[in-house]
Parts: structure tokens; sequence; C-alpha cells
């Protein structure tokens, strides 16, 4: 009798190994990095005329809350599409972590004299 390979002691078939970055970069695509920044600066626009247009200041806090809520979304997009974003050109996520370091540095997400009690 003929003896074949023997089938248990054949290497179970791995698929080939992905990094976890291809499983984020479908995350953070093209589309999705735009979404977010339009919803980012809705936010900002819809905080800022919040500001301007209430009197009291319960209404000047809540512009303050959704301002800065846009500019935290729009600082993680940038940040997170430079980082992320290999095939993206060296320059543009150069120019997308110092946009986003400026947003932080000079207009940040925080803000300050909010009273809640």
């Amino acid at each position: 009798m003929q003896q074949g390979p023997y089938p248990m002691y054949q290497p179970a078939y791995q698929p080939p190994h992905k990094p976890a970055v291809d499983y984020v970069k479908t995350v953070v695509s093209d589309l999705m990095l735009s979404i977010a920044v339009v919803v980012s600066l809705l936010f900002v626009m819809i905080g800022s005329w919040l500001i301007g247009l209430m009197d009291t200041e319960g209404g000047v806090n809540a512009g303050q809350v959704v301002k800065s809520l846009g500019m935290f979304i729009l600082t993680v997009a940038l940040l997170l599409g430079a980082i992320v974003r290999t095939d993206m050109e060296k320059w543009v996520r150069t120019a997308m972590i110092v946009s986003a370091a400026f947003l932080i540095a000079v207009v940040g997400f925080w803000f300050t004299n909010l009273n809640f009690m």
C-alpha cells in the first residue's frame, strides 16, 4: 500500500497577514476625513453663532462647548489623517500636522471663563 501525505501533519492554512494600519485606513478614508472636517467646521460656525447671538451666560457657555467640540473633531481628523494615511504625499501630511498644531496652539479647542455655577 502506498502511503500518501498525512493530512493531520499538514500545516494549517493561514491567510496573509495584514498590518493593523490597513484596517484603520478604511476608517480614515478621504470621504471620512472630508465629512469630519465639514461637520467640525459646521460645529465651529454654530458655536460662534450661539456665542454672538446669545446674551445670557448659559447661551455663551453652550456656544463655547459646541465650538470647542468642533475644534476638537477638526484637530483629531487632521492628526489621524496625517498619521494613518501613509499613501498621501509627505508635504500634505506635514501640512496637516502643522495645521493641527497651529489650531491647538493659537485657536485652541478649550475655552476660558466658563462658569457653570
